[in-house]
């Protein structure tokens, strides 16, 4: 799956694309439902993941890692993926069927920008 790749842009295929960080968003019960699955559960869960990450391609980026949840926030970012995509509706296309969403957890995405002069 995808190298790393450093900018808010690169081409793919000869066509320039834009990079979007993907954010996975957990709620305080989702992380305690979570926390309660047996490892056999926890791995086919993981190999939804690959699944996802394979079907998505060299446009996976990074396929990032879950973060640590602090504080008593409810809803709080629990991993980050990084995906070049063409636009914002290719970028929604290519996170259907993503299983964060399939466990119950919501997605949002931010595109990276161009730092001037570089």
């Amino acid at each position: 799956m995808g190298g790393h790749r450093l900018g808010a842009g690169s081409q793919f295929e000869g066509v320039v694309v834009s990079k979007y960080m993907v954010f996975y968003n957990t709620t305080s019960a989702m992380r305690d439902q979570m926390a309660q699955i047996p490892p056999e559960q926890s791995a086919a869960g993981m190999q939804d993941w690959m699944t996802w990450g394979e079907r998505v391609g060299d446009r996976l980026v990074d396929m990032g890692s879950p973060l640590e949840n602090d504080g008593d926030t409810d809803v709080q970012v629990s991993g980050y993926s990084v995906i070049d995509a063409d636009s914002q509706q290719h970028l929604d296309g290519l996170l259907e069927g993503h299983p964060h969403s399939a466990a119950g957890g919501t997605i949002s995405t931010q595109k990276f920008l161009e730092i001037p002069g570089m």
